[in-house]
């Protein structure tokens, strides 16, 4: 009897010290956990006066710890799942763990508040009435988390940093506030983890302060996340229902949330692209004094499907989950917002920029002339921006494409080509986005144009290398809220420049050298090719060629000798034969508007063509000796 009473008194000293504590913190009673009659919040008992009552009683503990007072919930929930995790080889979770499930007995919405074993120090089972009518968590509450955990942080998962580099390494015991259940090397991640359901010091009930996203980052410790933009930004920023602070503050929180997350399965705020979008961020509404607005741009006539597609990307993405029936384009295919620097590329290097740190591409293996690559490298991260173009616009998602031309037609309102096969090294012209001109294999000398026919912007000539972005990106002028890149454009094949049309000029017909003779459709701010090419100045032509009077006349067009999709060709500076296939081939109406040369041979120079380095097998050349690329 001695040793019963004994125990009885040591569990309720232990009680008073362990209430003694809470209460001096002075902080669940005035947090929302205080259900009582002296509660603060909207969620209170109509009567009952005690603050413990709604968790725990001193007598009679329905579970084997934490003297448990309220009814167990009995739900079977859905998990967090990601692609992420599974690429991981992480163990699906089973169910979360029973401290998890002794918060979801309130916070999964199904058991009532007030269902506990014993009400006012009795040993009896009763229900604390609550006011207003209310039994469980109210549905529009942000705290009733259901039982579909699918966009809450995961509960019930090991915490194993061998699987995921991306977690801290820590070692046992971790000796914080946060911890593991148990605090051990197999231990789980539960609610307790990050809650501590007994003072509200830090706000939501956390553990320690996430002041710089510290909870977040004492787990999570992203790739170069300390050097990324959305880490050092002093971009001022109020988030909603806070005080205004900074971007490289908030940090985490810009874009994710632990709890009811709308991008599932990733935690993000809202979905895919909206987390980017959203106020003073990379939105139309308010964006940032020193952020860029994308939505804009990615709402324009001609853009990558950001906007339009749902749903479809992975993480990690493959060429599966980019393949045709699966094309997407979110912000994070081509961005790594985890490591994304402030710095635009320079001109004349096709190396990654600051804004494209971090992202994964794929590098095209080898393949003859003008035929698709069909194996590729995955690179990550890296190191060219034509890295990043690949990983969709080639074999690697279109699969097999008959002379590499896709069944897909592009907002442009034309087939989508594979850039693979028109950039291989191999070919005899290509822009030179892969590499530069000098070291373009498939081509014979002279490789480079000559500095007279670039702009001076571009005249390190057979030397230089460029970006897809040079060619396709933004029509408007770029600005401290207008961006550079292929978000999007109101000219046609996302063009980007001064000059903005090809093959059409601004009225709808196709460009010809008459234009340029005649100073006709505002040629010099309006032909695409100008942006780098001085095709005509002083009155005179950069080429004999172009300077031949039967060239300029008004039925002979430019697509009449050149391929209309100028990336590569499988001939010397991009001239395409009569065979060639649409949308290499213009194939318009007119006799001069459709590719019309059956065989050609580079000159020593610009200057130096003569008529039988051109055959026709009908038409002004006739058929002339000689011999000529395939």
């Amino acid at each position: 009897m001695k040793i019963k009473l004994l125990k009885i008194l040591l569990i309720v000293s232990v009680s008073l010290i362990t209430f003694g504590q809470v209460f001096s913190q002075t902080s669940i009673v005035s947090s929302k956990h205080n259900l009582s009659t002296t509660g603060t919040g909207t969620i209170k008992a109509t009567s009952e006066t005690q603050v413990c009552v709604f968790c725990h009683t001193p007598h009679s503990k329905q579970v084997t710890s934490q003297l448990w007072n309220h009814q167990p919930t009995t739900a079977t929930y859905t998990l967090y799942s990601s692609d992420y995790l599974t690429s991981k080889s992480y163990p699906a979770s089973t169910q979360p763990g029973t401290k998890s499930k002794l918060c979801l007995a309130c916070h999964d919405g199904t058991i009532a508040i007030g269902a506990v074993y014993n009400t006012t120090g009795s040993s009896s089972a009763g229900t604390i009435t609550m006011a207003s009518g209310i039994t469980t968590l109210p549905s529009g509450q942000s705290t009733n988390v259901g039982t579909s955990l699918v966009n809450d942080h995961p509960v019930g998962f090991a915490y194993d940093a061998t699987k995921d580099p991306e977690l801290v390494s820590r070692t046992w015991p971790w000796n914080s506030a946060i911890k593991l259940d148990p605090d051990a090397s197999n231990g789980k991640v539960e609610c307790t983890s990050c809650h501590e359901p007994h003072h509200n010091t830090n706000g939501k009930f956390l553990q320690i302060s996430n002041t710089n996203a510290a909870l977040c980052t004492f787990c999570h410790n992203k790739t170069n996340w300390a050097a990324s933009i959305h880490k050092t930004s002093t971009q001022s920023y109020t988030p909603s229902g806070s005080t205004t602070t900074t971007v490289g503050e908030w940090s985490c929180r810009n874009c994710h949330r632990s709890h009811n997350g709308q991008g599932v399965p990733y935690l993000l705020n809202l979905v895919e692209e909206n987390t980017c979008y959203q106020s003073s961020c990379h939105g139309s509404t308010t964006p940032g004094i020193n952020t860029k607005d994308i939505q804009t741009q990615a709402n324009k006539t001609y853009k990558h499907p950001t906007n339009t597609v749902s749903g479809k990307h992975k993480n990690p993405d493959n060429s599966t989950s980019l393949n045709v029936p699966n094309r997407h384009a979110e912000c994070y295919d081509c961005h790594n917002s985890h490591q994304a620097k402030d710095g635009l590329h320079t001109l004349k290097s096709n190396a990654v920029s600051n804004v494209l740190t971090g992202v994964w591409g794929v590098t095209p293996g080898t393949a003859t002339i003008w035929t698709q690559p069909t194996t590729f490298t995955i690179i990550n991260p890296v190191t060219k921006e034509n890295q990043i173009c690949f990983k969709c616009h080639s074999y690697n998602a279109f699969g097999f494409a008959l002379n590499g031309v896709t069944t897909i037609v592009g907002p442009s309102g034309v087939n989508i080509t594979d850039q693979a096969m028109e950039f291989n090294t191999a070919n005899k012209s290509a822009h030179p986005v892969v590499v530069s001109t000098n070291n373009q294999t498939g081509s014979t000398a002279p490789k480079a144009l000559t500095t007279t026919q670039m702009s001076t912007t571009w005249n390190s000539v057979g030397t230089q290398t460029m970006y897809c972005g040079d060619c396709h990106g933004n029509d408007q002028a770029t600005s401290a809220t207008v961006p550079q890149g292929p978000h999007g454009s109101n000219a046609k094949f996302i063009l980007t420049g001064t000059a903005k049309y090809w093959p059409l000029n601004a009225s709808g017909n196709l460009w010809s050298l008459n234009d340029l003779r005649n100073n006709l459709n505002n040629w010099s701010t309006n032909l695409f090719c100008v942006n780098c090419h001085p095709i005509y100045s002083g009155g005179s032509f950069k080429n004999n060629t172009h300077s031949r009077n039967q060239h300029q006349g008004v039925a002979v067009k430019c697509v009449a000798c050149h391929v209309t999709v100028p990336h590569g060709a499988k001939r010397s500076r991009l001239i395409g034969y009569r065979t060639d296939v649409y949308p290499y081939n213009y194939n318009g109406a007119g006799q001069f508007e459709k590719l019309v040369i059956s065989g050609f041979r580079k000159a020593s120079s610009p200057n130096n063509y003569i008529k039988s380095d051109c055959t026709f097998t009908s038409g002004c050349h006739g058929t002339q000796s000689g011999t000529y690329e395939p």
